[in-house]
């Protein structure tokens, strides 16, 4: 497990809400000190904890654990496709012939 990512990400989700450690740490109900070691990624929280704190911060498990499975990389491509269905025709064009580019230049 990428325990770094996976920690980065807590991070991140905790970020767009606009809290500290201690903020977030009390919602959850986890101590502070805890809560950095899990978003440092030196410590990985239990199951039930876990949910704990994808429920407080409002966050995806397949978005957090992305990294870590072998199946994160449909995950990504569906936040790709979101990504592009957000663009206009135009730049979607655009992002699309550098994708089939990079593709090319990788076989």
């Amino acid at each position: 497990m990428d325990t770094k990512s996976f920690g980065k990400k807590l991070k991140s989700y905790r970020s767009k809400q606009g809290w500290n450690l201690n903020e977030c740490s009390e919602k959850i109900g986890i101590s502070t000190r805890y809560l950095a070691d899990i978003e440092r990624g030196d410590k990985i929280p239990k199951l039930e904890t876990f949910i704990l704190i994808l429920n407080t911060l409002e966050a995806s498990a397949d978005d957090v654990l992305q990294d870590s499975l072998t199946v994160g990389y449909k995950t990504k491509s569906n936040d790709i496709i979101r990504k592009l269905n957000a663009l206009d025709a135009t730049r979607r064009n655009q992002a699309l012939k550098i994708f089939e580019s990079v593709i090319h230049s990788l076989k």
